[in-house]
């Protein structure tokens, strides 16, 4: 028996699982996932946040790991948007996080602006993927724009207002996306 393009290797359990499940506890899953990553996200802004103002580097190192966790939390919530492109963004993530745990923990700023870059291009993947589904397209819009912006600072030489904007237009964006996960959490397809 061969599968169908959308049933994959086991076609009677795609079956069954698409005869118990209905549109609507589709919808509830996308919803309590664009939820859970508008939370995890708080989460990491707070601990990044603390580990920044206090000097506590395992605590910076820790908010590294929860990003990483957002990032996991919104392939999962991604995913129907495009099947490929949300892995790519996963491991533009771990690569970020890994680099940048590993600056803190050595004091290097030039090592922590290598995943600026790197988290540059998680935002650009992010923003795409997002003007492919339902979700505003100006935040969209601004992730691609703030995310190839940041991939800018993987060059020592970028101009500091040009960073700075960049930066700004990120963080501005995502932090837009959060307030749009947690108050509408609207499923992307």
């Amino acid at each position: 028996m061969v599968a169908g393009p959308h049933e994959g290797p086991y076609p009677l359990a795609a079956r069954v699982h698409n005869s118990f499940i209905s549109r609507d506890d589709t919808a509830r899953v996308q919803i309590g996932l664009a939820r859970l990553a508008g939370l995890v996200w708080v989460a990491y802004f707070g601990l990044a946040v603390a580990g920044t103002t206090l000097k506590i580097v395992p605590l910076s190192v820790a908010a590294n790991a929860v990003y990483f966790v957002v990032a996991v939390v919104l392939v999962r919530f991604l995913g129907p948007a495009d099947r490929l492109l949300p892995f790519a963004m996963l491991a533009f993530a771990a690569v970020g996080c890994v680099i940048q745990s590993v600056g803190m923990i050595q004091g290097d700023r030039d090592i922590q602006r290598t995943a600026l870059a790197f988290f540059g291009l998680f935002d650009a993947v992010l923003g795409y993927l997002l003007l492919r589904s339902r979700a505003p397209s100006l935040i969209g819009y601004a992730l691609v724009a703030g995310g190839l912006g940041s991939f800018t600072l993987i060059f020592p030489q970028t101009p500091a207002p040009m960073a700075a904007v960049a930066f700004g237009v990120a963080a501005l964006a995502e932090g837009g996306l959060v307030l749009w996960l947690l108050l509408t959490g609207q499923p992307v397809t």
